[in-house]
């Protein structure tokens, strides 16, 4: 997931203005509105906060077209909210990206946990992946603000395709919650962008979650070897494809998928 920059601004500090024909008065001269603060207008709050997108969502629209692309979000928006609706609440879903709020860790990895199973049955559609930090934030007007949210966000751009990772305090309390369905493996210390200290990170395995189907490398939708339209040897690798067009691509230059697909 890329760095989107998120307006800071609140619709409130911005004068509405209306054009010099429609009789209206100038901005200078309109009366200065008066400030209601309202005594419970932040919040302080502790909770986990996930971001989960598509892996390889670029590839799959450079690849398959935007009319692909749009059908994908729009499968993904309904599976995150069949995933999410008992668990958790979502806070925004803008493309391939979700962010999700939950009360804690448990209810969290219990809402990946279904997301992850959904996808992994659907064939033509690609793995996710997902990051997660637990803490304090600020929440005010409906939206959060805070280091924790941000941490969660950075955290995301760390996992590949099919991962799921965490920070201390989440991986801590799926321990403390003895999940025999659940396995925390520490991934060691990562520099997260704009961040002064290292952070450390672990990942999150589903132990009794459904293999995974075979990716396609050119496009990285999941492929069922049964009914793939084509197969290719690369390095001692059987690679599978979603189509003919990604099976020539491959063919073409099969190195520069397998190197992407290692980064």
């Amino acid at each position: 997931m890329e760095d989107r920059p998120t307006a800071l601004i609140s619709p409130n500090l911005i004068p509405s203005e209306r054009r010099a024909g429609d009789g209206a008065q100038t901005l200078e001269t309109l009366p200065a509105q008066p400030v209601t603060v309202r005594p419970d207008a932040d919040e302080d709050i502790s909770a986990t906060f996930c971001f989960v997108d598509i892996a390889g969502y670029t590839a799959l629209t450079d690849h398959h077209g935007e009319r692909a692309a749009a059908d994908l979000v729009e499968d993904f928006n309904q599976l995150v909210r069949s995933a999410v609706q008992s668990h958790g609440h979502i806070q925004e879903l803008s493309g391939d990206n979700a962010f999700l709020v939950f009360a804690d860790p448990v209810l969290a990895i219990k809402a990946i946990s279904a997301l992850y199973r959904m996808v992994v049955e659907r064939i033509g559609f690609p793995v996710l992946r997902s990051g997660l930090h637990h803490g304090s934030a600020l929440h005010r007007g409906g939206r959060y603000f805070g280091s924790t949210v941000n941490i969660a966000a950075r955290t995301l751009a760390q996992a590949g395709s099919g991962q799921i990772i965490c920070t201390g305090p989440v991986a801590d309390a799926l321990a403390s919650a003895n999940d025999a369905a659940i396995a925390v493996e520490h991934r060691g210390l990562f520099r997260l962008k704009n961040l002064a200290q290292a952070v450390d990170l672990y990942g999150v395995v589903l132990l009794d979650a459904p293999l995974p189907l075979d990716i396609d490398p050119v496009c990285q939708m999941q492929v069922d070897r049964q009914s793939a339209a084509d197969s290719a040897q690369f390095a001692g690798r059987t690679y599978w494809f979603c189509s003919a067009a990604c099976a020539r691509r491959f063919h073409d230059a099969p190195s520069s998928f397998v190197l992407a697909e290692r980064s």
